[in-house]
């Protein structure tokens, strides 16, 4: 797998010789290993924490419609 490297910008595998990232364009220079996968979990990291705020935002808002219909009922506060 000498061949390959991991682009330093948006963690997508590439060839090693490519000058440019094909995925997303930044220019592909060699940073060490080590380096490139702690930018890429960072990101990942990141990418998982949106996640989990979207989904937790989407359970309030379908809580909030649930008590609203209770309400409406005369069941909830």
């Amino acid at each position: 797998m000498d061949f390959v490297t991991v682009c330093n910008h948006c963690g997508k595998t590439i060839e090693r010789d490519f000058l440019y990232c094909p995925w997303c364009g930044i220019e592909n220079a060699e940073p060490d290993d080590k380096t490139v996968m702690e930018h890429v979990f960072t990101q990942l990291e990141s990418k998982q924490t949106n996640d989990r705020l979207s989904r937790v935002k989407k359970i309030e808002t379908k809580i909030a419609e649930i008590e609203q219909s209770l309400k409406e009922l005369g069941i909830g506060n």
